[in-house]
């Protein structure tokens, strides 16, 4: 039967927003994953609207799928990633992260990133079963892309091309001020102020 590791991270520093799982001990896919799909993708994203462009060409964030559940907290989603390797029996991939952008949020969330639209679905509906178990009220959705830069600019996901209308143009700055903290382009403003 497969086994879910979670990154060491979550055991020694209970602050941490955002804590890895994969099925390889080592979280290889996970590491691997930010440098070669992640940040080009959200590079890609930065470029067209540093650029001004009013479409964009989404290129990875259009195939790009997550499973997301919502939990009351760390302890649940650790909870619902053992409920899920009791269901483990086929192979599939299972990697992702939990917590949140905002500590301050009552809620916590277990976002699976995944391959393609058929493991989308086996993992929705294995999810769905587990995320009962751990807590009646828990929600399951999916979605395309990084909802934290894509879904403001996009709108629904659900009606995204491959080349997709900017739908929020106001949202342009806050998007790029998110994306250059999000990779470490700029020191956080409180920060630099201190320096």
């Amino acid at each position: 039967m497969p086994k879910i590791f979670i990154d060491k991270r979550y055991f020694t520093d209970r602050k941490t927003k955002w804590v890895s799982f994969e099925d390889n001990p080592r979280l290889k896919e996970t590491k691997g994953d930010i440098y070669s799909r992640c940040v080009p993708c959200i590079t890609n994203l930065y470029e067209q609207l540093k650029q001004g462009k009013e479409e964009v060409r989404l290129g990875p964030a259009f195939s790009c799928w997550k499973v997301v559940v919502v939990l009351e907290s760390m302890d649940e989603c650790v909870e619902l990633l053992t409920e899920l390797e009791k269901r483990l029996v086929d192979p599939i991939k299972v990697k992702g992260r939990f917590g949140s952008v905002d500590e301050n949020k009552r809620t916590k969330v277990v976002v699976f990133n995944t391959a393609g639209e058929m493991q989308r679905e086996r993992l929705y509906e294995m999810l769905a079963a587990c995320a009962g178990r751990v807590n009646p009220s828990a929600e399951v959705s999916f979605h395309r892309g990084c909802a934290e830069l894509y879904h403001e600019l996009f709108g629904n996901w659900k009606t995204w091309r491959e080349e997709e209308t900017i739908r929020k143009p106001e949202a342009v700055p806050a998007i790029l001020d998110r994306i250059r903290k999000v990779l470490f382009w700029e020191k956080d403003r409180s920060e630099q102020g201190r320096s």
